[in-house]
């Protein structure tokens, strides 16, 4: 029944929800309708033809969700548990990571919590390469930018991260830009010169004088440059947390938030350590931000 009640809203509407699920519409009409009467209450009121979740409904939205996740984990650790055997080689999954995107929060807490598994992560510079991959099944998934996603394979974005600029090592009396010694010309470490110039005129706002001493590394590069005193640079949060434990410091950036990232995979298989994968990541993320393109 919640099953039913969440893919109404989803899918905005009965029909849609029907489709969604292989089943006829009577029949998730009459499972919302028998949860109303268990539950004494009106989940869905009629506004202008269109059903509309009411207060109740709304109320009862994010739990009926959680509780349907972890209905579905359930069902794939089962199903993950009836493929492997003792003597199995660990169970794998093959991601695909782009320059342009890092998760190594998700990484560390899917180990975490999988300590038999194992995850081999091939780095793709080119996302429609990785993309492409995905597709001849030479990977279980690849982590893009969300503006290269495919319509012909299913995304889950990854959780939102806060941008900051990470200094090296002897930084320590930065707490915001404003600290920075203008007198002092701040060396930038970059993907491309063309990204390194955008935190450059940055920078400049504020006074800061700065120039570009490395460009053309990886993303995955950066806190390792910065934490060897090569440069400062703009990262995510979870990236920097490796440049502070080396002894440099993080502030606050002010430019605009880095472009979403997508974990994608093909929806023509999805291997066993792939649906706990992607469990781990609905975990990690905000409510309804998965898109399923077909």
């Amino acid at each position: 029944m919640l099953v039913c009640f969440v893919a109404i809203v989803d899918e905005h509407g009965p029909s849609n929800a029907a489709r969604a699920l292989g089943v006829s519409q009577p029949t998730v009409s009459a499972a919302v309708r028998n949860l109303e009467t268990e539950l004494g209450v009106e989940l869905f009121r009629r506004e202008a033809n269109t059903l509309v979740l009411s207060p109740e409904g709304a109320a009862l939205l994010p739990l009926a969700r959680r509780t349907v996740l972890d209905h579905r984990a359930v069902e794939r650790v089962v199903d993950e548990l009836s493929t492997t055997h003792p003597g199995d080689a660990p169970p794998t999954v093959r991601v695909g990571l782009s320059d342009r995107s890092v998760t190594p929060d998700l990484m560390a807490a899917f180990v975490a919590a999988r300590p038999g598994s194992r995850i081999d992560v091939v780095s793709i510079s080119d996302p429609a390469e990785a993309l492409a991959q995905v597709r001849m099944g030479q990977i279980d998934c690849a982590v893009v930018p969300d503006s290269d996603a495919a319509d012909d394979l299913v995304h889950e974005y990854l959780p939102d991260d806060v941008l900051v600029l990470a200094l090296p090592p002897g930084s320590d009396n930065v707490v915001t830009l404003g600290r920075l010694d203008a007198a002092v010309p701040l060396a930038i470490v970059a993907q491309t010169h063309r990204v390194g110039i955008g935190v450059v005129d940055v920078l400049a706002g504020f006074g800061i004088v700065a120039t570009v001493v490395l460009s053309g590394v990886s993303q995955q590069a950066l806190p390792g440059l910065v934490a060897h005193g090569i440069g400062a640079a703009v990262m995510s949060e979870s990236m920097a947390r490796s440049v502070t434990a080396a002894g440099g410091v993080v502030v606050p950036w002010p430019g605009p938030p880095s472009e979403r990232t997508a974990l994608v995979y093909s929806p023509d298989w999805v291997a066993p350590l792939m649906n706990s994968f992607i469990d781990q990541l609905v975990a990690g993320r905000s409510v309804g931000a998965k898109t399923n393109q077909s």
